[in-house]
């Protein structure tokens, strides 16, 4: 089998897909409209540079990628995001293909305008199959189209994230982390507020320590909040880090939070579980389906301060429970999203629309 996939080559998610089933013995090929910096791949990339805005890309960038697929020949191809490799997939007119959702795509694209509803309406109406790495970004999409939809989810090297042999911090600190990019939609404001309750309570009896990895609009702002609420000292902000750096980063977590106000899936989540780390996130998109409450991790309603600061620090006072926590979160991963077994997922989609020709 040959697959294409239009996508960009930059994210780190597209490389994996590329990359396995390369490995698995497929011949793999990338179109992307960005060029492949800060990921890894092993494949063939074209990129195709639009002349005009990044929103008219995929437009004026139609012809180009109908050569190439002329070409190439591939047996499938594999749009991912609908909004703008969706719109090239369509105008390619190319099949059989799958186009899978990503997030902001479904969530925020077609609340745009009506023109901007019009296009993910048609987009989602042209693929042979539809792709969502969650149930709730499923139900999402079903909002602007009237298909089954089979939930593909990012999931996890379990191989890479794991539990070290030596854990990376010290016995003696609590460390409260995340690794998330420093955006609105994130929540990291509320992390370092809440973080800061639980230091006005027990700075004086334990080490506490705020990680922050990730890069993003909201860097300086929260390097401010973070002063203005007195934790400037016990923070450390890491700047944007390589995927492979991510399992170094993630043991050094005493616990892991997502307070996203958004959030379709949760693979960073998935990756800290993983690492057995037990984790705090919010009760939003799709982190209640990556999460098992009071089992793997705890959930807390969005912005609330005071429920997320609790729930810090029952796993500060409570080792064998935050223990117990982390040892449940990989059992968790390997039973439902170890990676190998959600890539085969996507191959079993694969085989059958070729059957459907």
């Amino acid at each position: 089998m040959k697959i294409c996939y239009l996508a960009d080559a930059s994210s780190v998610h597209t490389t994996r897909w590329a990359n396995y089933f390369s490995l698995q013995g497929y011949d793999v090929e990338i179109i992307s409209l960005r060029q492949p910096y800060g990921s890894s791949t092993q494949v063939s990339t074209h990129v195709i540079n639009g002349r005009w805005q990044a929103k008219l890309d995929c437009f004026i960038s139609a012809p180009k990628v109908r050569e190439i697929l002329k070409r190439s020949r591939p047996d499938i191809v594999h749009a991912h995001y609908a909004s703008s490799y969706g719109t090239l997939a369509r105008l390619c007119g190319f099949h059989p293909y799958v186009l899978s959702v990503w997030g902001s795509d479904v969530y925020d694209f077609p609340r745009r305008s009506w023109v901007h509803r019009g296009l993910i309406e048609k987009n989602l109406a042209s693929p042979d199959q539809l792709c969502s790495t969650s149930h709730i970004m499923a139900a999402e999409t079903q909002r602007y189209c009237n298909r089954s939809i089979t939930v593909t989810p990012f999931g996890v090297d379990c191989s890479q994230f794991l539990r070290l042999q030596e854990r990376n911090y010290r016995n003696d600190e609590f460390i409260v982390g995340t690794v998330k990019a420093l955006e609105p939609t994130y929540g990291v404001e509320y992390l370092i507020r809440s973080f800061a309750l639980l230091s006005r309570k027990y700075s004086e009896t334990r080490k506490l320590r705020l990680v922050i990895a990730g890069e993003g609009r909201l860097r300086r702002s929260l390097e401010k909040l973070a002063r203005s609420v007195g934790i400037e000292s016990q923070t450390s902000f890491l700047g944007g880090i390589p995927h492979t750096r991510v399992p170094e980063v993630l043991n050094t977590f005493s616990v892991f939070c997502a307070l996203s106000l958004r959030e379709s899936f949760g693979v960073a989540v998935l990756e800290a579980s993983a690492c057995e780390v037990p984790v705090v996130v919010t009760n939003t998109g799709g982190l209640p389906e990556v999460v098992r409450d009071g089992v793997t991790g705890l959930i807390v309603p969005p912005k609330d301060l005071t429920r997320t600061a609790n729930a810090l620090e029952r796993l500060l006072v409570d080792e064998p429970f935050r223990s117990a926590l982390g040892v449940a979160g990989r059992k968790f991963v390997l039973e439902n999203y170890e990676w190998s077994e959600n890539a085969a997922r996507m191959e079993r989609v694969y085989d059958s629309v070729l059957s459907m020709g």
